[in-house]
């Protein structure tokens, strides 16, 4: 009985007691084991085989379904539990928790399931010692063969040297400097590579032995005399006498490398390194920890080994795991040795054809395992997960809402559906509220009538209508306001790179005119100017993009008092509503300038006198108090240290709204596709019940069509002060990732990327991208992005959309709306925002 559990327990004695070639032939067996037949009792009676068989049989069981089984899944929804008080029960929370119903074996002092990381961490764990001692096995058997097949020679004389040397080296010493060398943070090829190394000599050794018998039998003189070349009579006639102990070698190595894995997790050394957190007071003493990136039996016992007298359950069951797979593989070698000793089973079939067929299906099953293994799987089943179904309904449901207009009754109904779905995916209310939403409060000038802007010829009468929204909006800054007017138009234009002053306007009759201005050439308050020098109306040049035209309903400045209200209509226009105006003069504002700068005064500018005549109309109402609702939703950081960063998903919910003649702007993409894909990504992570690490803040914000949304000083507000609650506690936490999204739902094939975001950000959205084939370009002439980023202020940022995704306000319907789209773009987004949420590093 000792000796059976000396064999069972200790590995390093595995080469020992396998039956060699060299004892079969003193015992006159036939060479390579004469084929007797394996007896259901010869099984049945060998303890140790029936042991190994079961434990190892288990041990395959949990590697295919443990995370099936497993009560959570510690890489999407592992808890990582702050102290807190539970008011329920009256009680301080703080992990490790003890076994209970919730967790059967536990937890440990991060709060994550002792359970479940067990059995996950069975596949990582068991998978690597299979990789490791296959490659030993390999390694022992090609340079064993080679050296014992060449005795004497300078080969021989090599290997035997190298394994001379490996074998002065303290084993676990060793190791440990093999995996620090090559990066231990580049997981499990590390740990291939470095116990690989260090492994395979008493493998060779043992080869090497049974090469120098095999070599020199007589059937070995007659391969030779056949015309066989030597390396044919190893593989034919050597090879098959040596697969019998070398399968039972393989078996007593798994349980020698788990033996180990066990050892270096107790120094702290396990796959992948873990991350180092900094959770050091300030002006206090250093305290550095490492916390494990992915479950793995020896990351538990070095996590857990420090708690062995205080909480006993935190490193007992990876160490039982440890022995219980250590006893199994061992047993089966040990009988495996017993019934090849007692019976010389044959192994030839493993050199037969027909094990392509079994080598095949081994193979797929280990791509299968390792492409579930680690982190990488579970984030990829929950981005694939993403209903692109899902956001389309909600496009649906916003568009319906009237077009969303700012103060109007669209807006306030869109806003108390994201709210409801927010608190139905089980969102905590936004920041430093009790209520999901956030108000604003401004000053609203609304048109009365649909403002007008019409081209008219020489007898008054109408030859062009432009459209408000589409071809032209209006504006209220400084003195634009109010007016009915029909008149000439006039050109002025500026010598660029001089600052004006009013001084520098002498001479400048406008009375009775129509100004028009070119944007980024004309100082900003020259229509100020324009008013003083007897102007009706001015039409400013921008650009073609959408927000270049929006009429702003927001009143600049509150507070300001006019004697009369203004009464000078200021119409920003496009180019080609430009282009229009100046047909009758058949010329452009590039012919128009290029003579015009030649014939500048000393003050630097110039007029031009129109043929076209323009009728402008603009009637608006008083100033009106409002409040835009803002919505905000988050997820508290559950981690003890990355719940400080917050991850800020950014969208605007509202539009244009509703024109007074009736027409409705219904923003499907701009900005429906935005909002949907917030709360299709608050559903995915409430269904696939993710717990966030980092704090993850959901804003649809109002106020699109604002000139000062509030949005820029509520980041940077959040970002200054970092505070919100975190489940239960007061923590510092504030915004360091920011995520814009806006044109999501429709466009060209190409995602966007703000040539100006962050560059680790952009590598994390390209790898996702990647994943989903999806094509993606970030240059710095991206004539897209009109608009600028919220803020600049966040550590982190980026703002994507489609290319070609900006169409006419109008245009912009559910019809435009690609559901394909919405699915690719929500998967990659998915993947990348659960890489934040999860991750420790990025």
């Amino acid at each position: 009985m000792k000796d059976l559990i000396k064999r069972v327990l200790d590995p390093r004695s595995r080469l020992n007691n396998v039956p060699s070639f060299a004892d079969s032939v003193a015992e006159g067996e036939a060479p390579g084991g004469a084929i007797s037949g394996v007896r259901p009792g010869d099984v049945f009676r060998n303890t140790p085989l029936m042991m190994g068989i079961l434990i190892v049989l288990g041990l395959l069981a949990l590697v295919l379904y443990g995370p099936v089984w497993a009560p959570q899944n510690p890489y999407i929804a592992g808890q990582h539990i702050l102290p807190h008080m539970d008011w329920e029960t009256n009680e301080f929370i703080r992990p490790p928790l003890d076994p209970s119903p919730e967790y059967p074996l536990g937890t440990d002092q991060w709060g994550a399931d002792i359970l479940s990381m067990l059995m996950h961490g069975a596949r990582n764990t068991l998978v690597a010692c299979a990789f490791i001692t296959m490659v030993r096995v390999l390694l022992g058997l090609i340079l064993g063969a080679v050296a014992g097949w060449n005795e004497g020679q300078p080969i021989d004389r090599f290997i035997m040297g190298v394994i001379g040397t490996i074998a002065s080296l303290p084993l676990l010493i060793s190791t440990i400097i093999l995996i620090y060398a090559l990066d231990i943070r580049r997981g499990l090829i590390v740990f291939i590579i470095a116990l690989s190394i260090i492994g395979w000599t008493e493998i060779a050794q043992y080869i090497r032995s049974e090469f120098l018998v095999l070599r020199k039998m007589p059937y070995i003189e007659g391969a030779h005399a056949t015309g066989l070349t030597g390396l044919q009579t190893a593989v034919r006639h050597v090879l098959p006498n040596v697969l019998p102990q070398l399968l039972v070698i393989t078996f007593l190595e798994m349980g020698a490398v788990l033996m180990l894995l066990g050892e270096l997790g107790f120094v702290g050394v396990y796959i992948g390194g873990g991350s180092r957190i900094d959770l050091s007071e300030p002006l206090g003493p250093s305290n550095i920890i490492t916390l494990a990136d992915m479950p793995e039996w020896g990351a538990m016992i070095a996590d857990g080994f420090r708690w062995l007298r205080s909480k006993p359950f935190i490193v007992f069951p990876p160490a039982i795991a440890f022995f219980i797979s250590v006893l199994g593989f061992n047993s089966l070698g040990e009988g495996l040795r017993r019934l090849i000793e007692k019976r010389m089973v044959s192994t030839s079939f493993l050199l037969r054809k027909r094990m392509l067929v079994v080598i095949g299906g081994l193979t797929a099953a280990v791509i299968f395992i390792m492409n579930n293994t680690g982190a990488a799987p579970w984030f990829a089943k929950v981005a694939q997960a993403f209903s692109g179904g899902e956001v389309y309904g909600h496009v649906v449901t916003l568009t319906e809402m009237n077009g969303r207009g700012q103060g109007q009754p669209g807006s306030i109904q869109a806003a108390e559906y994201i709210a409801s779905q927010f608190e139905a995916y089980g969102l905590e209310p936004g920041w430093r509220l009790s209520s999901y939403i956030y108000p604003t409060p401004t000053q609203l000038v609304r048109p009365v009538t649909q403002p007008e802007l019409t081209l008219l010829d020489a007898n008054g009468n109408p030859v062009q209508s432009f459209r408000h929204e589409l071809d032209f909006g209006y504006m209220i800054e400084g003195h634009g306001g109010s007016g009915d007017v029909t008149a000439p138009v006039t050109l002025v234009g500026f010598q660029p790179g001089r600052n004006y002053q009013w001084q520098d306007y002498v001479g400048l009759d406008l009375r009775g005119k129509i100004v028009l201005l070119v944007r980024d050439n004309a100082p900003p308050d020259f229509p100020t100017e324009a008013l003083i020098r007897g102007a009706v109306g001015v039409l400013w040049v921008t650009g073609d993009g959408r927000d270049d035209i929006t009429s702003q309903i927001q009143l600049a400045n509150p507070d300001a008092e006019y004697v009369t209200a203004p009464t000078l209509p200021v119409f920003r226009i496009r180019p080609s509503t430009a282009a229009a105006i100046l047909q009758s003069d058949n010329t452009t504002l590039t012919d128009l300038f290029a003579t015009g700068l030649t014939q500048t005064n000393e003050a630097g500018w110039f007029t031009r006198d129109l043929d076209a005549t323009v009728h402008m109309s603009l009637e608006l109402s008083e100033p009106e108090d409002v409040e835009i609702p803002n919505v905000l939703g988050y997820i508290p950081g559950s981690d003890l240290e990355l719940g400080n960063e917050m991850v800020v998903l950014f969208t605007r919910y509202d539009g244009l709204g509703i024109d007074p003649d009736g027409t409705v702007y219904p923003g499907a993409n701009h900005d429906a596709s935005g909002v949907a894909m917030l709360l299709e990504l608050a559903r995915l992570w409430d269904e696939q019940g993710l717990d966030t690490r980092r704090t993850t803040m959901f804003v649809a914000w109002g106020g699109a069509q604002l000139n000062d949304d509030s949005a820029r000083a509520w980041l940077e507000d959040a970002f200054n002060f970092r505070h919100v609650r975190t489940q239960g506690t007061r923590s510092n936490v504030g915004p360091s990732i920011l995520i814009q999204l806006d044109y999501i739902g429709a466009g060209g094939d190409t995602l966007l990327i703000h040539p100006d975001s962050s560059p680790r950000l952009v590598d994390l959205v390209e790898e996702a991208s990647q994943e989903m084939e999806l094509n993606v370009v970030r240059r710095a002439d991206t004539p897209e992005f009109s608009s600028d980023i919220i803020t600049r202020r966040l550590p982190l940022w980026i703002s994507l959309k489609w290319a070609d995704s900006d169409v006419p306000p109008d245009k912009d319907t559910l019809a435009t709306i690609d559901p394909e789209k919405l699915q690719t773009f929500g998967q990659m987004l998915a993947l990348t925002l659960t890489r934040l949420a999860r991750e420790t590093s990025y």
